[in-house]
């Protein structure tokens, strides 16, 4: 690193411990331009120039309430994430470290598009100090400058974690203090997706296996490819039914029987009472 260089780092490290009112001013000068000096020496820290412009873009941006500011400097912040997971993408690493910076961009440059769409539409609402962020971004990046790995995926992702607590820090901010509902109800979300991106790159410093995803629950029925193997099921034949039988012939009323005659008689006693004999 060149002495320009070195002279516009301590002296962007003074203008922000000033800034600050704290006693200590060129403590914090110091230790922030050995710090930077470090990072830009050091093979296992490609990331101290993205992590000066990014710090740099978010000091910068300022809004109108805190609301406002909020999503001004998520944007900056975001973009700085985007830029430091790109350096190592591009210079390699360990596999499941470049994946998780792959995934970081996509994530980063979501959320960037969300937080733009926000400020497009004009935010209003809150009460309060503008911009009550000065004093955790100043954590944030003294904690982001002093993480170092003994790699550079390690320190990319020592360096993501304070980046994200960052995040987590200044939402909590916004939400203490209150604001627009929609840009307060972003910071909650915001601070909770941080909070797990926290432990996920904790557990992978810790060589912990990051669980896979859960497989979807299969849908209901028989898959297509079982579907086809099984051979088709024959439609059952109605069983035969028997044949109607005729109507039965209704018989014909049997006639009265002749009543006998007795010997020597031609003529019955009813006939011979009516008169036919």
């Amino acid at each position: 690193m060149n002495r320009m260089t070195m002279f516009l780092l301590g002296a962007g490290a003074i203008a922000l411990a000033a800034c600050s009112g704290g006693d200590n001013a060129d403590d914090l000068a110091v230790n922030a331009t050995e710090n930077a000096s470090v990072s830009m020496a050091d093979p296992n820290n490609p990331f101290g120039q993205v992590e000066m412009q990014m710090n740099e873009r978010m000091m910068a941006a300022v809004g109108a309430n805190a609301s406002e500011t909020w999503v001004r400097k998520m944007i900056e912040h975001h973009r700085g994430a985007v830029a430091m997971s790109q350096v190592l993408i591009d210079g390699g690493g360990d596999e499941d470290f470049v994946q998780m910076a792959r995934t970081t961009v996509e994530k980063q440059q979501r959320e960037i598009g969300e937080l733009e769409q926000l400020l497009s539409g004009g935010i209003t609402g809150g009460s309060g100090e503008a911009n009550p962020y000065g004093p955790v971004e100043q954590s944030m990046h003294q904690q982001m400058m002093a993480a170092t790995g003994a790699n550079p995926s390690e320190t990319w992702a020592r360096k993501m974690i304070a980046h994200h607590q960052g995040a987590v820090d200044m939402s909590e901010v916004l939400i203490r203090q209150g604001g627009n509902p929609q840009v307060v109800a972003m910071a909650r979300r915001t601070a909770d997706d941080q909070r797990r991106e926290i432990a996920h790159l904790e557990a992978m410093l810790r060589g912990e296996a990051m669980p896979a995803a859960e497989p979807a629950a299969p849908a209901a029925g028989p898959t297509p490819d079982a579907a086809a193997k099984e051979s088709p099921r024959p439609t059952p034949t109605p069983a035969a039914r028997e044949p109607e039988s005729a109507p039965k012939a209704t018989p014909a009323p049997r006639p009265a029987p002749t009543p006998e005659l007795a010997p020597g008689e031609t003529c019955a006693p009813e006939h011979r009472a009516a008169g036919h004999c």
